[in-house]
């Protein structure tokens, strides 16, 4: 694991539809939203990360460079669990 890490809260969850997760450090809000929508043969996920705070200004840019990195790793891993249950 690379860096430190936060604790994250569903703040939003509307059950086959969409959910919404954030974390919380002084002066810095990161709000993670997930849609799902139905589609022939599977799901289409959109995924958007919002950046609250006065420490946006510094820590946006680096967790965009990480985001960009990480987060394709971490949604194929979301797709291969939720395919492995039948989602």
């Amino acid at each position: 694991t690379r860096g430190r890490t936060v604790p994250m809260l569903v703040t939003a969850v509307v059950p086959g539809r969409s959910f919404t997760v954030e974390c919380r450090i002084p002066l810095f809000r990161m709000v993670f939203e997930h849609e799902l929508l139905p589609m022939d043969g599977g799901t289409e996920i959109t995924h958007r990360v919002h950046f609250h705070g006065l420490l946006s200004i510094v820590l946006g840019p680096m967790l965009i460079r990480q985001l960009r990195t990480g987060l394709p790793v971490t949604l194929e891993r979301l797709r291969q669990r939720a395919e492995a249950a039948g989602g």
